[in-house]
């Protein structure tokens, strides 16, 4: 199908808070709805879409999980630093620490993907994210009907299951996580916190480990600004520290790195498409109604009117008081951009903090990524993913 694309930051701004254009959803015989329900922020519109936007928005709105961050990054380093071999799958390792803070912070239920990387959860939940991306069955979904993947819905099944009895338990024990959060909402059933909580998985999941490997990559293939960033580090942080908000508000530069990387390979290309009820203008150009339009993420990126040099790995175009204010888009726009963005960014601080003030990294000879980095294939082709992304690491401190 044919689908216009917005490049251009401020007629994406227009275009997303634009009432008539309405989301559209993926076909609905893929199996991916086995795994996410109909029940959630995504892939609901109208009043539907505004209760759950009302109460998943109040759950992240509260203070950053820094502490759950830091010791689940903890947790990682630990693992490298165990790791005979000092030139590691970084691509592979970032899904499994994502995995971790979202089952503690969502779930309220550590998985410890880290450490168990084949546990019964982790595995299922890896091979179920693979084969939902198959991509014959991405392109052909009607393919399930006639060769059907028996597994995977098994695996579907299993894991919703698994979550399921999860938000089960929260509802007569609570905790702190997003689950218990949820469900102290009156106007939400536990079905709408199944869907939710797949959905957040999903999409956390995904999008952050891509994140993560390209900020690492970037400071790979730029040792000098990953010096700088570093050396940021070492000024702020002292060993008796243990990191917060405050501290990490005090590191500009790398949060400049984290940006600026985002903006180079933004983990979300485009939104989900959008249909538009009536007859409208984007810019100067006459869109007649029943149009898919998507807000192109990297397009908007990489537009040379708005970001000179784009294709150059520039952190210091974020140093400036608004930088990036004015043509950034890393988590989409309008009303329905990520309401997780926030929690994301303070995730990747952490993270990246923590790896700069443990290791120096650089990419083994022969990488695959020495020219550019290189993605995978991903669920209808929206993610950003970094793919085979080995890091050689090397301790600073004995």
């Amino acid at each position: 199908m044919w689908v216009v694309h917005i490049v251009d930051y401020e007629v994406g701004q227009v275009a997303m808070k634009d009432k008539t254009w309405v989301r559209q959803l993926p076909p609905q015989d893929l199996l991916f709805w086995k795994f996410v329900g109909h029940q959630n922020l995504v892939f609901t519109n109208g009043d539907e879409w505004k209760r759950h936007s009302r109460v998943v928005t109040s759950v992240f709105l509260r203070q950053p999980p820094i502490q759950d961050f830091v010791a689940v990054a903890q947790r990682l380093l630990n693992a490298m630093n165990r790791d005979t071999n000092k030139t590691m799958r970084w691509d592979k390792l970032t899904r499994r620490v994502t995995i971790d803070i979202l089952s503690t912070t969502i779930l309220g239920s550590d998985i410890q993907a880290i450490d168990h990387p084949d546990s019964p959860i982790t595995s299922t939940y890896n091979r179920c994210m693979e084969n939902l991306t198959a991509p014959p069955y991405i392109f052909l979904p009607f393919l399930d009907k006639y060769f059907p993947r028996k597994g995977l819905v098994d695996d579907s099944a299993y894991l919703r299951a698994h979550f399921s009895d999860l938000i089960k338990k929260k509802s007569t024990n609570p905790g702190n996580d997003l689950i218990s959060l949820m469900l102290a909402e009156p106007s939400f059933s536990e079905q709408d916190v199944l869907d939710n909580v797949s959905l957040f998985f999903v999409a956390g999941h995904e999008t952050t480990a891509g994140a993560l490997s390209s900020i690492v990559y970037y400071f790979a293939t730029h040792p000098e600004h990953q010096e700088t960033a570093r050396a940021e580090v070492a000024r702020i942080l002292s060993p008796k520290d243990t990191l917060d908000t405050t501290l990490i508000t005090q590191m500009p530069f790398v949060y400049a790195c984290i940006q600026e990387s985002m903006r180079m390979n933004n983990p979300s290309n485009f939104t989900l498409p959008r249909s538009n009820s009536i007859p409208t203008t984007l810019g100067k150009y006459a869109i007649p109604t029943g149009t898919l339009m998507c807000f192109s993420m990297s397009g908007v990126h990489h537009l040379e009117k708005t970001w000179e040099s784009h294709e150059e790995y520039l952190p210091r175009r974020f140093m400036d008081s608004g930088a990036g204010a004015g043509g950034t888009a890393f988590f989409g726009a309008g009303l329905r951009q990520c309401p997780a963005r926030h929690f994301a960014m303070w995730e990747l601080r952490t993270i990246t903090i923590m790896l700069l003030n443990e290791f120096r990294w650089t990419l083994p000879p022969g990488s695959i990524h020495e020219e550019r980095v290189k993605n995978s294939f991903s669920f209808s082709t929206n993610l950003n993913l970094p793919t085979d992304l080995f890091v050689t690491f090397e301790r600073l401190r004995a």
